[in-house]
């Protein structure tokens, strides 16, 4: 089956997070009737299909759910390009997955997961990784997210918390009896817009610390002043430092401006060019190298001291756009170069 079709196939399949069930039907029923000829494991967080040799020690990892549609979403006919949700993020990396699996090289293991587009917690690999860990001689993987043709190394790392601004409650005619914390804002997004941006070099590679304000609430009616106005602070670190120390960082860097609580974070990855595996995927796939800007599973593996890659097709910056897609060319040299790699391993 030919590349751009098959993409167009997973894309037709709606699988927004916590909804991915017929989208792993529909692989499991793939590889079933398709050439491959090995064994399938499946459970709540995905699907490894693998062959029974000892020598599947290279992981190729896709995440099968999406964002939502937005209701603008692009669908055009084109024969140069797929469009529509999931193209980019990551549907085309799925495809290029099983047109791998079907090609029958034995030294592999796909990894085919659910829910990396919500909460960590519910991330699919935290079922699968034990499996991964004590069944397999894992040596290199292959996260097929977006690179635009890039191989992507390493990633930031992320935490969210919640900084509550304390005002006091009262009458919207009579302000003066209250405190409103939405006018104490000012103070913080004049912090956060001289410091949203941080550059620094690892190994070489440009690296961007980010500090941002992505969510706000509060208030009770239109002639209340709120009692409090809450803010979601994210911050992207950077792989050299860990999530306790970006916690206690965020932790301490806003508590003059409110209760600051941190809710969830994850550490990143550093881009071990150290490494010989890495060394041999750039060489051989001869793509340019830059950094993962942006948190991605690679983290996952690197904890579990697993090379990895950041590779695969499609234009990152058109992830979970209304116009989201991905040129053909692309999604079958990505396809040609994963394969080189695996020849020459």
């Amino acid at each position: 089956m030919k590349l751009d079709k098959l993409t167009k196939e997973l894309i037709a399949i709606k699988s927004v997070t916590g909804d991915e069930n017929k989208i792993l039907d529909f692989i499991e029923n793939h590889l079933i009737k398709s050439d491959f000829s090995g064994e399938i494991i499946r459970n709540d967080g995905g699907i490894i299909a693998h062959y029974p040799s000892s020598n599947s020690n290279i992981a190729l990892v896709g995440h099968v759910d999406t964002v939502p549609i937005d209701p603008t979403q692009v669908f055009i006919e084109d024969s140069s390009k797929v469009y529509g949700r999931g193209s980019v993020d990551m549907k085309a990396g799925i495809a290029i997955m099983l047109q791998v699996l079907t090609s029958n090289f034995e030294n592999i293991v796909a990894v085919f997961y659910t829910a990396e587009e919500g909460p960590m917690v519910n991330n699919g690999l935290k079922l699968l990784m034990p499996i991964l860990k004590n069944d397999f001689n894992l040596e290199f993987a292959i996260i097929l997210e977006p690179t635009n043709g890039e191989v992507q190394l390493g990633c930031l790392g992320s935490v969210n918390a919640d900084l509550q601004i304390e005002g006091k409650s009262s009458h919207s005619a009579r302000p003066w009896m209250g405190e409103n914390p939405i006018l104490k804002l000012s103070e913080v997004i004049g912090f956060i817009n001289q410091n949203q941006i941080e550059e620094h070099i690892i190994d070489g590679l440009l690296f961007k610390q980010i500090i941002t304000a992505t969510t706000i609430s509060g208030g009770s009616a239109n002639n209340v002043i709120p009692s409090h106005v809450n803010l979601n602070i994210n911050f992207r670190f950077l792989p050299t430092q860990n999530e306790a120390e970006a916690s206690k960082f965020l932790a301490d860097t806003f508590a003059k401006y409110g209760a600051i609580k941190i809710k969830n974070s994850s550490n990143g990855a550093l881009p071990n060019l150290e490494s010989q595996k890495v060394k041999d995927f750039i060489k051989i796939t001869g793509a340019d190298v830059t950094p993962k800007q942006a948190w991605t599973d690679i983290a996952r593996f690197s904890q579990e001291n697993i090379p990895a890659v950041n590779y695969g097709p499609g234009d990152p910056l058109l992830a979970h756009s209304p116009d989201e897609f991905v040129n053909t060319n692309q999604i079958v040299e990505s396809y040609e170069s994963i394969v080189r790699y695996l020849k020459g391993f």
